[in-house]
Parts: C-alpha cells; structure tokens; sequence
C-alpha cells in the first residue's frame, strides 16, 4: 500500500509540476518585461531542476515505478532544462544537460516511451553545433535521431506521446505517432540547414522539399511560411534548370495561399488580429509573385543562352534535374530527385498557366513574358515606390530585364528596337523619381543598364543602315549619334558615382565593380567610335575620348593584378587600341593642318 501511495504521489507531483514548468515556458513567457525576457524561462527553469534531482534519486530505488519509466520522466526533465539553457544562450550548459540526457535515453532508444524525447534531444544538439558553426558536428546527432527515428518505425510499435509518459499505472496508455513525426520534420529542416552550410546545395533543397511534404501530410505548418519557403526552394531549382521542379514548386504554393485567403475572406471579423493577417497576406503573396516572375526570367534567360551557345542541343527543350546528382556519395534513401512532388496538392490551375520547357521561338517568349508581366503588376500592387522603394525598384528593374530576353527572341529590328526603348522608358522614369543619396546602389545600376540598352539600340540601328545602300539620311546620321551619346552620358553617369569627390577613380576597385567600371570605360571606348562626323575636329575630339576611355581600362588593369585577370579579354583589346588609335589622331590632325 505504501509503494502504491508513493507511486501515485510520485506521478502526481510530476504531472503538477512538469504542467507548471511548461505553463511558464508556453504561455507566460509570451508576457516577459523586456528589461527581463527570461523571467518565465529561468522560473520553469528552477522547477525543472528541482524535479531533475528527485527523479535522479528515485533511479535504482523501490518505487514501484520500473526504471524505464523513470528514465522516461527525467529524460523529459533535461530535454526542457536544455531547451531552456540554449535559448538562454548557456550553451556550455545546455550541452552538457543535453549530453547527459543522451547517456541516460540511448540504451533504450528504441522504447516508446523514450523515443520522441531522444530524437528530441539529437535535434537539439545538433542546433546547438549548428550555431557554435560545426556544421559535420551538427549532422552527426542529426542523423543519430534520423537512424533512431528509421530503427523505430520497424518495430511498429507506437510511440508515447510525452504528456503520457507520467500518467499513472492503471490508466490505459495511447501511442500517437504525431509528435514523433513532427519531431522528425525538424530533424529533416535541420539537416536542410546543415547541407546548405556544407554548401551541399542540392540535398539541402531535397531536404527542404521533403520537410515541406510532411508538414503538408501532417496538416502542420503555418500557409503563409510553407507557402513562402516552398516559393523560395522553387528559386534554388530554376537555377539548376529544374524547371520542372520549379513551377511545381511555385504551383504549390500559390495553392496553399489561395486556400488560406479563402479563409482570411469567410471571416466577418475586422479586428486587429484579422487585418493584421490579410496585410501579411497582401504581403507574402507579392514575394510568390515576384518569385514567379523570376521563374519566367530565368527561363527566358536560360533559354537565350542555350541557343547562343554552339555545343548545346537546342531542339531538346525538356528541362528538369535528371542530369544532376548529389554534390557528394551519399544518396537520400527513397527520394527521386527527378520527383519532387506534393501528391496531396491539386496544382494544375496553376501549373497550367505556363510552360516548364525551355523556349525555341518568339512565340514561346512572348507567353512567358505575358506571364512574368501579370505578375510582375501584381507585386507592384503591394510594393510601392513611396513606402517600399527598394522593392518596388527592384520590380521595375525585373520588367526591363523582361523586355530584354524577349528582344533575343524577336527578330524583326523595328519591333526589336521599340522593346529596348521600352525599357528605356521605364528605366529612366525610375531614375526621375529616386534619389542618388539614398539609393546610389540602384542608381548606379541604372545608369549602367541604360548605357548597355542605348547600346543594343544604336547596334541595331547601325546593322539597319549597313544594310542600307548609299548614303545614310541625315535623320539616321542624327539617331545614331544620339544613341551613341545617350549611352556614353549614362555610362559616365555610372563611373562618375564611383569616382571620389575630387573625380578620381579608387586606388583599388572592389571586386563587384572591376567588372561594370571596366565595361562601362569599354563601351564608352567603342561607343565613341561610332559617332558619325564630317568635321574632322570633331572626329578627332571623338577618337580622343575613345582613346582616353581604353587608357583608363590599361591604367587599372596595370594598377591591380585582380582586375587583369578578372577582364583578361578586355584588358587586351583595350590595349590593343591603345597603341592604334595615337597613330589615327595623328592621321587626324595632319589632315587638319593640310
């Protein structure tokens, strides 16, 4: 009767105080004073330990509890007292209560009363390394509570939920499988973390994509996350060609948010709480739609380049992962990478609405390009330029490059030249309405792209007169140097901003700009050239600027080793010109004084 009486006590003094520990930790910690945010934690904190201590004394000792149990109960006592202690940031503490949770758990790993808890603590070890930057560290426990969680799925058994672990003898016990499951979804999104730190980038995309599947088969995940990151993995596989992989990704989560909006729409209530809901809402659904536009530029970008190149078979327009394979010998078990799908999704009102093979004709282009537009305009409905401008340059900045990939694919040079005008318009609205102190970055981008677009214009007007017989007309003698005038004024423009107050270059370039100062000093070399003048002074004037230009590239390709290397090909031909164009200013000016 004794031990029956101490064993109720036992169980019921644990259940009061593990019910406590977790009250403080779930729910009053919500309500912290800042000048103390750990008030609730280090209070549950003082129960836990309390508790530690009495379980640890019980191990070995005529209870009547059997010491599986026992294990159980203190097992769940050091995973919070961990939990609390690394977020606490006592992470020397926290390891060494987590590592002696593991001592005490593992040899009866495979009990389902312990197993949760121990693939709970491998998860937490493993962030613990993950944010002490051991990254191999980190994996190992990681795939400790993988192995754990494979082991016991054989034995088919059900695990004990952990609220279970402490009710008394003679009340029949439930084994639910969902807090194992969730338990292992976090280990799944850890090990994404990991891989992707290990620079292993295509597994951690995998792992992604089946945390992202669980959750959904689970019914556990928050829409506007799981839409958002299943969006962004959508990123990761367009920029490997996996197009395919991609729009289903992208599908996916314009699914999930239209459900969710059904939803926010079904509600009466116009509470905070609610509008505070539809504005992130507003908000992650411009983010997919930009992630959608970026998946139609990417195809179009992509497709350009694989028709630019010789040795690439263009009439194979199938896109996917089927050429890729893991960075590394380890293969994820079970997992298709070519396969990577939401089976419980109905995505076909969305995969529908474009194509995932890569594109032959104008044709092709233009529907991409319509769909990249729809979205494009959508994003801009929440991202406006007074209130996010940043964003909203971005956009505008997305519809020019747009623009460009479908010139690729036009042919005739009129319509050519009206797309590349239309980016012009859009680009140089922009600049009226930005200001360079506050976003010099963007500006400088600007000004960059408009001197490469005047560019593509003047080089197709060019191509057009060439074409031409006899002598051009005076009004395309005029266009020709006005594009050529209006690219060399925004590439000085871009230069200009990099220059110092006294209208110097840097000594030493950063490495993100050796490439655009060296190009736009290039194209100011070569734009300078094509100028059209009768007047030889002004021929000489021309051929002067274009000389200086290719001088400066020479100047910081000789002053900077990284430069040289970085635009070897550059380097050389501005050389090159260097020594020819001397002798034709001096051709010049004998012709003037003849």
């Amino acid at each position: 009767m004794t031990n029956e009486m101490s064993l109720k006590e036992i169980l019921n003094d644990f259940e009061e105080n593990y019910s406590k520990s977790r009250k403080l930790l779930d729910e009053d910690s919500k309500n912290d004073p800042e000048n103390n945010p750990y008030l609730s934690k280090y209070k549950a904190k003082e129960i836990l330990q309390s508790m530690h201590i009495g379980l640890k004394q019980l191990l070995g000792s005529e209870t009547g509890l059997d010491d599986i149990k026992i294990r159980a109960m203190l097992g769940v006592v050091l995973l919070n007292i961990g939990s609390i202690e690394m977020d606490t940031e006592e992470l020397a503490s926290s390891e060494k209560t987590l590592s002696e949770a593991v001592e005490l758990l593992e040899p009866h790993g495979n009990r389902p009363e312990i197993v949760i808890t121990l693939v709970s603590v491998y998860n937490n070890l493993g962030i613990l390394w993950f944010n002490r930057d051991e990254p191999m560290k980190s994996k190992t426990y990681l795939f400790k509570a993988k192995e754990l969680y494979d082991a016991f799925k054989f034995t088919l058994e059900l695990p004990l939920p952990i609220e279970h672990v402490v009710k008394e003898l003679d009340e029949k016990l439930t084994g639910d499988t969902s807090q194992l499951e969730k338990a292992f979804t976090l280990t799944l999104y850890y090990l994404a973390q990991v891989y992707g730190s290990l620079n292993k980038n295509l597994k951690s995309a995998v792992y992604c994509h089946i945390t992202l599947r669980r959750q959904l088969e689970l019914k556990d995940y928050d829409p506007i996350d799981w839409a958002l990151n299943s969006a962004t993995l959508a990123q990761v596989f367009a920029e490997r060609d996996g197009f395919v992989q991609s729009r289903h990704h992208l599908a996916a989560a314009s699914s999930v948010l239209e459900k969710y909006q059904e939803q926010l729409l079904s509600s009466e209530s116009q509470d905070e709480v609610h509008l505070a809901k539809v504005e992130t809402f507003n908000h992650r659904s411009a983010d997919v739609a930009r992630c959608w536009a970026k998946y139609c530029i990417l195809l179009m970008s992509t497709s350009r380049d694989r028709l630019m190149h010789d040795d690439e078979e263009p009439f194979d327009c199938e896109t996917g992962l089927s050429k890729l394979t893991f960075e590394d010998h380890e293969e994820i078990k079970g997992i298709d990478v070519t396969k990577l799908s939401f089976p419980d999704l109905d995505v076909s009102k969305y995969e529908n609405q474009i194509g995932h093979q890569y594109l032959l004709t104008y044709q092709d282009a233009r529907e991409v390009f319509l769909s990249c537009q729809i979205w494009l305009n959508k994003a801009k409905e929440y991202y406006k330029l007074d209130t996010l401008a940043s964003d909203y340059i971005e956009i505008v900045q997305d519809i020019s490059q747009s623009y460009s990939y479908l010139a690729f694919f036009e042919e005739d040079d009129d319509r050519r030249s009206k797309m590349h005008k239309r980016r012009v318009d859009l680009l140089e609205e922009l600049l009226k309405q930005v200001n360079p102190v506050y976003y010099l970055q963007f500006c400088r981008q600007i000004w960059f792209e408009l001197g490469e677009v005047y560019s593509e214009m003047l080089n197709i007007k060019l191509d057009k007169q060439n074409k031409l017989k006899g002598n051009p007309i005076p009004h395309a003698l005029k266009k020709i140097n006005t594009l050529c005038e209006k690219s060399i004024e925004n590439y000085t423009a871009f230069l200009n901003s990099v220059k110092d107050k006294e209208g110097k270059m840097p000594a030493t370039l950063t490495d993100d700009l050796i490439r655009p100062v060296i190009s736009a000093y290039a194209f100011i070399g070569r734009n300078s050239m094509k100028r059209i003048a009768v007047d030889k002074s002004m021929q000489l004037i021309h051929v002067q600027q274009s000389l200086d230009s290719y001088q400066a590239v020479v100047d910081i390709c000789m002053a900077s080793e990284a430069a040289a290397a970085k635009m070897q090909e550059e380097f050389q031909l501005c050389r090159e010109m260097v020594n020819i164009l001397p002798l034709k200013i001096k051709k010049l000016q004998d012709a003037m004084f003849e």
